[in-house]
């Protein structure tokens, strides 16, 4: 069991330092009516610190190897620190209230269902079906793109999250529960309950995710030498 407070630290053009944190694999699986829902894994055995790979390289993914080393990896991190609250946008005005910043999504498409998207649903929360539905697209969102509200209450409603990292297949890291995020310069991005981090080496708002990896065909397990 660990024992230290959970922590990232992300390393100037090198991997992602994690302490006191677990570390789950996680699928995307799509149900019978249609709505995607996340199936948990096998937790992945590691030490008390570890390194995971930020670069897209590794032949051990999602572990480090040193593979950013030489391959003219830049690291750079341009994401803000902490998202303006202006730039989140309100939907719907019933019993449930959708909030959305785009630029926080890692294309993970958890709002999408066959017949319907959280969009939509906000129109008319007023109907119990509706209403819960939203609610459980939008706790699924990995990226924190999406939240919602219960007025009067302003403040945004989260689920109570242990302090883990979820490895996505072919996709990001899911920061879960809070997990403090510190950049390369010294920065202390904005903790958040549900946030995704690069580990495709292409995203321009690194450290986080903005979907580069569904472009750019970058995989988990690697094709050679994966797990």
């Amino acid at each position: 069991m660990d024992t230290d407070e959970p922590n990232i630290e992300v390393l100037p053009d090198g991997p992602y330092r994690v302490t006191g944190a677990g570390l789950v694999r996680m699928r995307r699986v799509v149900g019978e009516d249609g709505v995607k829902r996340w199936e948990r894994g096998p937790d992945l055995a590691h030490e008390g610190t570890f390194d995971l790979c930020r670069c897209g390289l590794s032949k051990t993914k999602p572990f480090c190897d040193g593979s950013e080393v030489g391959s003219g990896f830049d690291g750079t991190e341009r994401a803000e620190a902490t998202p303006p609250p202006r730039r989140r946008m309100r939907m719907g005005n019933g019993p449930a209230v959708l909030t959305d910043d785009p630029r926080l999504c890692s294309h993970a498409t958890m709002c999408m269902a066959a017949r319907t998207d959280v969009w939509i649903l906000a129109e008319d929360t007023t109907d119990p079906e509706h209403r819960a539905l939203l609610i459980s697209m939008v706790e699924r969102c990995p990226s924190g793109r999406l939240a919602y509200l219960l007025p009067p209450d302003p403040d945004p409603v989260e689920q109570r999250l242990v302090a883990e990292v979820a490895v996505l297949d072919d996709g990001p890291l899911w920061i879960r529960g809070g997990v403090p995020v510190r950049g390369s310069g010294g920065v202390r991005y904005d903790p958040r309950n549900r946030a995704t981090l690069c580990r495709c080496g292409g995203s321009r708002m690194k450290p986080y995710c903005d979907g580069t990896h569904t472009r750019n065909g970058f995989r988990d397990p690697a094709d050679e030498g994966g797990d």
